[in-house]
């Protein structure tokens, strides 16, 4: 059997009640209960002295400058490269704030993100220390059922997979399961106020029931930048909360997704070791706004005309405008401070990883499906997974259909329609030198 030196660990990252909660603008009140705890998990797999480590944190996305900073710790305490680190976020909406967004009031928790910043440290320290020789299999299991294009009719196209990593020992016992599936971890709206993984809870207590309580069970998401669970964002932005948005929902899909992976448990590869990481830096093209006054003047004069007591058809219309305007104007102050040369750009860490004959692509922000699905189509690796909201956050990356039509998630992304073209071209040269560099 070939083995691999893989180490894993959980800690719990839950934050005390009181705190603001992450994900709604439309959301009123703090958290008051834990429907069940957040985790941060990592996963270190090394093949003599080449190292990666994923790691995977229930909180709505991770900043930059907070990657950065524990990626630095961890190298300085393990030997392995903070450029093959990455800490990728769950994207539960139920969970602290950790990261600025354009939502009304909301505060970062500096005492959290320290306190966090130890923890995530401390997590990749344990797993790395915990590394043992263990077999890895993995594949692309099909979903369906779950995910849904919140922006199109048919609800399609989505990731019809969900990738699997299953290790384990050396007698066969299973040891851990990592699932990666693109969908927005939405199944709650903004009236809950408890802290939960949300469907994802329920996909890993199912895996852990069947597969044994000692085995560790985890959850990335991938290129969900327009998956969701079936309703619609421009509706649910601002405050319109569908029926079934509800605990047993989340339990009936997330068994769902663990149902899917248990039935491709039987087809997953065995993976000879090899860790190999190419990483660049990319630049995106910001959209450009009005001056900033101008942007000020729209979003007061969208606000004056919302009535608090009506939520009919055209009140709904004026409180998206409302919002638009007002993330608009957050874009447009961002822009204004920016001291780079015009035409200006958002500087992005691509990073490609091979595990055995898997790649996986790192996203750094809410990539939108036909972006991701194009980049597989072209890839030069049968299995392409993707990590999404890894490393950064930089918020929405439409494709060009969906630019055309605009919307929340079009409204709220920073960079304009030809990013994902610019996305797919590097993310591709990457996979083709991971290629190169594996054959040799």
């Amino acid at each position: 059997m070939p083995e691999w030196l893989i180490g894993f660990a959980r800690t719990r990252i839950t934050p005390p009640l009181g705190c603001e909660m992450a994900g709604f603008d439309a959301r009123k009140g703090v958290a008051d209960a834990v429907h069940d705890d957040l985790y941060a998990h990592a996963l270190v797999f090394d093949d003599d002295g080449a190292q990666t480590v994923l790691m995977s944190l229930d909180v709505i996305a991770v900043s930059a400058e907070f990657s950065l900073a524990v990626r630095r710790d961890i190298e300085e305490a393990t030997g392995i490269p903070a450029s093959n680190i990455f800490l990728a976020a769950t994207h539960t909406h139920c969970g602290p704030v950790t990261v600025d967004l354009f939502y009304q009031g909301q505060q970062l928790d500096v005492a959290y993100l320290q306190s966090l910043r130890r923890v995530v440290v401390t997590v990749a320290i344990t797993a790395s220390n915990n590394k043992r020789p263990r077999t890895l299999k993995t594949g692309m299991v099909p979903v369906a059922g779950i995910a849904v294009n919140r922006r199109t009719p048919d609800g399609l196209p989505v990731d019809p997979f969900a990738g699997v990593f299953f290790i384990e020992e050396l007698d066969g016992q299973a040891a851990a399961v990592a699932v990666i599936y693109a969908c927005h971890t939405t199944v709650l709206g903004p009236d809950t106020l408890s802290f939960t993984q949300d469907f994802p809870f329920y996909t890993l207590a199912k895996l852990k029931s069947v597969l044994g309580q000692s085995v560790e069970a985890l959850y990335f998401n991938g290129a969900q930048g327009d998956l969701s669970i079936g309703h619609k964002s421009n509706l649910s932005a601002v405050g319109v909360i569908d029926p079934f948005r509800t605990f047993a929902t989340a339990q009936r899909l997330g068994e769902r997704l663990a149902d899917a992976v248990l039935a491709g448990l039987k087809n997953l590869a065995l993976e000879a070791p090899g860790v190999k990481v190419l990483s660049h830096k990319v630049a995106l093209p910001l959209k450009r706004y009005e001056p900033l006054v101008a942007m000020t003047q729209a979003r007061e004069e969208a606000g004056r005309r919302i009535d608090p007591q009506r939520m009919d058809a055209e009140m709904l219309a004026i409180r998206q405008d409302s919002l638009f305007a007002r993330i608009e104007e957050y874009y447009a102050k961002l822009y204004e401070q920016s001291d780079a040369p015009e035409p200006k750009t958002l500087s992005i860490e691509c990073a490609a990883i091979l595990l055995g004959e898997t790649a996986i692509i790192t996203l750094p922000g809410e990539v939108f499906a036909r972006v991701a699905l194009g980049i597989r189509a072209a890839s030069p690796f049968a299995k392409t997974i993707f990590l999404g909201l890894t490393n950064n956050y930089i918020g929405y990356l439409p494709d060009h259909e969906a630019t055309r039509d605009s919307g929340y998630e079009v409204v709220a992304s920073r960079v304009s329609a030809i990013a994902g073209d610019i996305l797919q071209q590097e993310t591709l040269q990457l996979l083709n030198a991971l290629q190169k560099a594996s054959a040799r």
